[in-house]
């Protein structure tokens, strides 16, 4: 519940502009320097399925490129993602104030610790079909 009343305005935001989340987190890490698909899912603590799935439409879109179809081959920006995350910046600003200002700035500063302090994704318990 708190996860979606957080990253619902940063949501409707992003959908304006034709991008999920995960893409635009995506899209930050990778404006500090290329990839691959592991380390971008290591770097957000996301499953590797969706980022390449992520990755892969951005591609499809022309933001994201990589020199080969090997798979941990290193991704990049393309000039137009980098162009589009400039348009971002003052809307995620201000979306960012926004939530911090719903939360009380200590809440927010000891979720994000909380967060960071975090090893990275926890294995799921059940992997398959299970009687459970």
């Amino acid at each position: 519940m708190l996860t979606r009343l957080v990253t619902r305005p940063l949501e409707r935001m992003l959908a304006g502009h034709g991008l999920t989340l995960t893409e635009f987190q995506l899209m930050v890490k990778l404006h500090a320097g290329p990839a691959s698909a592991i380390e971008l899912a290591r770097r957000l603590r996301l499953d590797p399925a969706p980022v390449g799935r992520s990755l892969n439409r951005m591609r499809e879109r022309g933001l994201a490129v990589r020199r080969s179809s090997y798979r941990f081959a290193r991704w990049w920006l393309t000039d137009s993602a980098t162009t589009h995350l400039e348009v971002l910046d003052p809307l995620w600003k201000d979306v960012n104030a926004e939530i911090r200002g719903a939360l009380g700035g200590d809440l927010a500063s000891q979720i994000i610790r909380y967060v960071d302090a975090e090893p990275g994704p926890r294995p799921r318990e059940h992997r398959g079909w299970t009687d459970d």
